[in-house]
């Protein structure tokens, strides 16, 4: 084969070249190879484009994924905060509707717990809820206003606090039927206990003035004549709280006295096998007075479950129960001039086992 190659300019020289059939095969198999390589990459160039640009959609699309459920993520733990400040709020609420005595039929029901919001997960119901449950809130808040311009003095001497610091003590018997570590016999404790460290303050949960300080002739009140040292504070028509087992009184018979005012101090007296504070509330119903959980009287902390105007209102003792020293019997005719003595203790009484 003779391969010539002539210049553009036809003043150079042309070139000849001899190709035997050894080259010939060479140049026809680098001709051949070469087709094949134009040919895969006129197919694989476009093919690799295509899968490298699917592959960056696919990263845009996963970017996008993960934003989304970040977003969705926040929105749920937004939700979820809202949703628990929403419940705070009407427990408070509640609370604060149950020592106002506001009658259940008034008070908002959607602010009632057995009514609670939906999961924080769905939030379309979430929100939906949430818009609801504000205007209860608003229309609560209204009422507790109305009530305390008809009030007074309402809000400044309901029993509102814990008597103890919360730092300080634990609940160690709580309000309800239970059996007597005393008599071992059925019964309905009606107060709550908080132990605490001895010496530790006793504050009055409300605004009142003291019926009754000293300790009770078991003649007078069987039952308060167990709490040793016992300040009792009326808070007139918002009832009465009951403080036992003092180290030491603080008050007097007579004295007035603010929500946080120092009554005396934790002790042991009466029937106590540690230190501890026995405190009670009685509540009004029309002329009389029942004791009821005093753990409801508590804004400054939730130490039970959440629970409606209804039920705390419905929750009492039953009777039949001791006169309260100062308030339902005199004062004079319940105190034993004998003070009871700070280390003064009774052991429970066990039952033998069989």
């Amino acid at each position: 084969m003779q391969i010539q190659l002539h210049p553009a300019s036809g003043r150079g020289a042309v070139r000849t070249f001899f190709l035997d059939e050894g080259r010939q095969r060479a140049a026809i198999a680098l001709a051949a190879a070469l087709v094949l390589l134009a040919g895969s990459l006129w197919v694989t160039v476009p093919l690799v484009i295509a899968r490298l640009q699917r592959a960056g959609e696919a990263l845009q699309f996963a970017r996008e994924l993960e934003g989304q459920r970040s977003e969705r993520e926040r929105a749920v733990a937004l939700a979820r905060s809202l949703r628990e400040r929403a419940l705070e709020q009407g427990d408070l609420l509640n609370r604060i509707a149950f020592l106002y005595a506001l009658p259940p039929e008034q008070w908002p029901r959607i602010l009632n717990p057995e009514r609670a919001l939906p999961s924080e997960s769905e939030l379309d119901r979430t929100a939906g809820s949430l818009e609801l449950y504000l205007r209860g809130l608003e229309r609560g808040r209204g009422l507790l206003a109305s009530r305390e311009q008809e009030g007074g003095d309402l809000a400044a001497r309901v029993p509102a606090i814990v008597p103890v610091p919360r730092s300080l003590f634990e609940p160690s018997a709580f309000f309800g039927p239970r059996t007597s570590p005393w008599t071992g016999e059925d019964e309905f404790f009606v107060g709550v206990d908080l132990a605490a460290p001895e010496g530790s303050p006793v504050s009055a949960a409300g605004g009142g003035v003291v019926a009754f300080a000293g300790t009770v002739r078991r003649a007078a009140a069987g039952w308060f004549s167990r709490l040793g040292n016992v300040v009792v504070v009326s808070h007139a028509s918002s009832g009465v709280t009951i403080y036992g087992h003092l180290a030491q009184i603080a008050v007097h018979r007579g004295d007035r006295v603010a929500r946080g005012t120092r009554l005396g101090t934790v002790g042991a007296t009466g029937w106590a096998i540690s230190a501890m504070l026995h405190w009670e509330y009685w509540r009004a119903e029309g002329a009389a007075l029942v004791p009821t959980n005093p753990l409801f009287a508590t804004l400054d902390s939730r130490l039970g479950p959440r629970l409606s105007v209804e039920e705390m209102s419905a929750t009492s003792a039953p009777g039949p129960l001791d006169p309260i020293p100062g308030v339902q019997i005199a004062a004079d005719q319940a105190l034993d001039r004998q003070p009871a003595s700070p280390r003064a203790v009774r052991h429970p009484r066990h039952r033998r086992k069989i």
